[in-house]
């Protein structure tokens, strides 16, 4: 029995992620899921991207990532099958899979051209369920990956997060995810700091309150805690720190170091 996750902007109220699934189920029928999610906030490349990054790797080796996070489907973008770490992934060429193979630079990456292996018609609004689903499939049923196509050198990169110094005292970081209760996931981490004290400005605001919980703080109080995923994360006590602070996914943040 082998295991695919599914990572999406799909929506629960719609057929699609059942579309890809059943697609899948008629190719191998001893397929299992697991829906990492279907949230991920739409046409957000670089959110998915880090849900993407910081939950593959808590699966068994071999595990299939099937990622579809599409604005450009039916373009000129292309489409990638790829090995990392152990795992297999299968998604568009739009950056989804940068994260990941920031992690694991024995990352070998296969263009997707081999459209024997697709569900026809091929829609051209729908490839999640006539190209990545039946591709994620046929992976599943150990076709080699080098026979979906040539392998793809350039795939397409997000920028890395930004942790730039600015001045002696002072870095440029930037918001990598805001979760479902608003905290706003950093791309700052304790090795950026040099264990120097820090406050963060963002939204108009200066953070210097350092908190090893959420529960900790009096309510509506903005602080900052670290992350479990290895970030520090801006939050607010019962409250949306990106409702707060109106930041979202991309923008940047200042931290004066002490």
């Amino acid at each position: 029995m082998r295991l695919v996750t599914l990572t999406t902007d799909f929506g629960l109220a719609d057929y699609f992620v059942a579309a890809m699934k059943g697609v899948m189920l008629e190719t191998n029928p001893q397929l299992r899921f697991v829906d990492i999610t279907h949230l991920v906030p739409a046409r957000d490349i670089r959110s998915g991207a880090f849900t993407l990054s910081q939950a593959y790797r808590y699966f068994p080796p071999a595990t299939i990532h099937l990622a579809v996070v599409d604005p450009g489907v039916g373009t000129a973008r292309r489409a990638l099958v790829a090995s990392a770490g152990g795992h297999y992934f299968v998604a568009p060429d739009n950056g989804l899979i940068s994260r990941v193979l920031e992690r694991e630079p024995d990352g070998v990456v296969y263009e997707l051209t081999a459209d024997h292996y697709y569900r026809k018609p091929v829609s051209g609004t729908f490839h999640g369920r006539d190209v990545f689903a039946p591709v994620a499939a046929w992976v599943s049923r150990d076709v080699p990956l080098h026979q979906f196509g040539p392998p793809l050198l350039d795939p397409v990169k997000l920028p890395p997060p930004t942790v730039k110094k600015l001045k002696d005292n002072l870095i440029q970081a930037e918001i990598l995810a805001a979760d479902q209760f608003g905290n706003l996931v950093t791309s700052l981490r304790p090795e950026d700091l040099a264990n120097r004290s820090f406050k963060i400005l963002a939204g108009q605001r200066e953070i210097s309150q350092f908190r090893a919980t959420f529960g900790e703080g009096a309510a509506g109080e903005v602080f900052v805690v670290p992350g479990s995923a290895g970030y520090y994360e801006i939050v607010v006590r019962d409250g949306s720190a990106a409702a707060v602070l109106g930041l979202a996914p991309g923008k940047a943040i200042g931290v004066v170091l002490g």
